[in-house]
């Protein structure tokens, strides 16, 4: 069960909206986490109790193209809501707070608006931080829960998908740029669990050195894609580059992979200086630490960067995962492997399905869609690539 299940089932059993009880298990999420990772029950007087079940490996059908696929053993949360559950919930909208119980009868849709797939740029204060090999697993993570994944190579200049993947390809966005006549779909390959792979151009610097014309061409081409996803992960370059920072903004959310190293945490900083001091609203901005020891460390970094983003810039990013130092990862890419396929059991494959669970898209409903949000991903980066 992942955490949209358990706002779903939370929701039937206490009989509130999908909005209502995503609200009131985010608010529990931290305290519970630390105390399930201690081996605890956590029992709320009144709203319920949470308890760690093991859920074991095991092979599902993708609903998507009918293959079975391999979904990794993980330790699942699983919740039983409390007789007075209801009652709390009702009673926080009386008391002049955002009314919590009201009618839900939306659709679960992963995107920004219905029709449109949740666009996640990824990116990172400097190199070496494993950014590339946190998206490749991450989207094959989300694609073994059914989710139809598209994966965009814009490390501009120095794409490398493709070739952590061993994948071979004829061609790349460079080619959509040579030749007027290609069609995307004819650059689009196929990865591993299903996943649509859009090439890099190695050695193209920028796209904001296209002239306006040739810009809009190249970025309407993606369009298909916002009709055949359901989530559209960009691997980004590293740095404040113009590239970086405006596919980040144009993007739902943002993702930056830090490690503990002091250089690292310094560039995560100045990213998220960057996006957050920007003329247009920035998405939310999340983190992931890789290459640590332990949950431990993790959370020492962690502390340490928020609480210098939260005094300088207002800004409190949030934390949704980690990753740990882990030899099968350096194994798996000698062999041009994915390490969640490489070996599901291992550590950081573990840490990697965690994460993908609380990136799966939310219930549709949450806060008003916006006039910026309702031009989607690619009017807006046509519009920030546009303007110098």
């Amino acid at each position: 069960m992942n955490k949209h299940d358990l706002i779903t089932s939370t929701a039937e059993k206490a009989g509130i909206s999908k909005a209502a009880a995503k609200r009131v298990v985010d608010a529990t999420t931290s305290i519970i986490e630390e105390n399930l990772a201690r081996g605890e029950k956590v029992a709320l007087k009144g709203f319920g109790s949470f308890d760690l079940r093991h859920r074991p490996l095991r092979r599902i059908r993708n609903l998507h193209n009918q293959k079975m696929i391999t979904v990794p053993a993980a330790r699942i949360p699983v919740f039983k809501p409390g007789k007075n559950l209801r009652a709390m919930v009702k009673s926080a909208g009386d008391r002049g707070g955002a009314t919590m119980i009201e009618n839900d009868s939306s659709d679960f849709q992963p995107g920004a608006q219905p029709g449109q797939p949740k666009v996640i740029a990824v990116t990172s204060g400097k190199g070496g931080t494993g950014k590339t090999n946190f998206v490749i697993n991450t989207a094959i993570a989300l694609a073994q829960r059914g989710q139809k994944v598209c994966l965009i190579d814009a490390d501009l200049g120095t794409a490398n998908v493709d070739v952590l993947l061993g994948l071979h390809c004829k061609h790349t966005i460079n080619s959509l740029i040579e030749d007027k006549d290609m069609d995307l779909m004819e650059i689009v390959i196929e990865g591993p669990e299903g996943i649509q792979l859009i090439p890099g151009g190695s050695g193209l610097q920028s796209l904001a050195e296209l002239p306006k014309e040739e810009l809009t061409r190249i970025i309407s081409m993606f369009k298909p894609l916002e009709q055949h996803a359901d989530v559209i992960i960009i691997d980004t370059g590293s740095g404040i580059s113009r590239n970086v920072v405006e596919f980040a903004v144009a993007a739902d959310e943002v993702v930056v992979v830090i490690t503990p190293e002091p250089h690292s945490i310094s560039d995560a900083y100045a990213i998220i200086k960057v996006l957050s001091t920007n003329e247009l609203q920035p998405p939310p901005i999340k983190l992931v630490f890789n290459l640590v020891e332990n949950l431990t460390e993790a959370r020492m970094v962690s502390s340490r960067l928020t609480d210098v983003t939260e005094r300088f810039l207002q800004v409190t990013p949030e934390t949704i995962g980690h990753i740990v130092k882990d030899d099968n990862v350096v194994r798996s890419v000698k062999q041009f492997k994915p390490f969640v396929l490489y070996n599901p059991l291992a550590p950081a494959s573990k840490c990697i399905v965690a994460i993908a669970e609380k990136l799966i898209p939310m219930p549709n409903g949450e806060k008003p869609v916006t006039r910026e949000e309702k031009r989607g991903f690619l009017g807006k980066l046509k519009t920030l690539f546009s303007n110098s």
